[in-house]
């Protein structure tokens, strides 16, 4: 798994959102180092709660966002923020539990996950919100 890098591809125009994603790229990278070379239970479940507890914490802020936006769209981005912690926690269960291949499966995973949702999902909202804060 590689390392995510932010640019200003990742960007979405509103800066509360963006610092939010910066932050989980630092979150998720944490979680990437902190595992790279051994598993570490510990490490891993401090840096997973912290991931699970700012990502709440970021799909709330962009809700908002979409809500008050009345963004057409929100129910089904609601969908992806609620699979991508339902996949999540599974995912680390399966860790703990020494499923096999988990961990890369994991990383494997926020990695992709981030990046497609950054840039497809995400930018459905952009017309709507920007529009909204004008």
């Amino acid at each position: 798994m590689k390392i995510i890098e932010w640019n200003d591809k990742y960007s979405v125009g509103i800066r509360e959102i963006d610092d939010q994603h910066r932050t989980l790229v630092n979150t998720i990278n944490k979680l990437l180092e902190d595992q790279r070379d051994e598993y570490d239970a510990l490490k891993f479940k401090t840096a997973l709660s912290s991931l699970i507890h700012y990502a709440y914490t970021h799909f709330a802020t962009e809700e908002q966002y979409m809500l008050q936006a009345k963004f057409p769209d929100m129910d089904q981005h609601i969908m992806e923020h609620v699979e991508f912690i339902m996949k999540t926690l599974d995912l680390a269960l399966k860790v703990e539990n020494g499923k096999g291949e988990s961990m890369k499966e994991l990383l494997y995973y926020l990695e992709k996950w981030f990046s497609s949702h950054v840039l497809g999902t995400d930018r459905l909202y952009i017309p709507y919100i920007t529009k909204n804060l004008k």
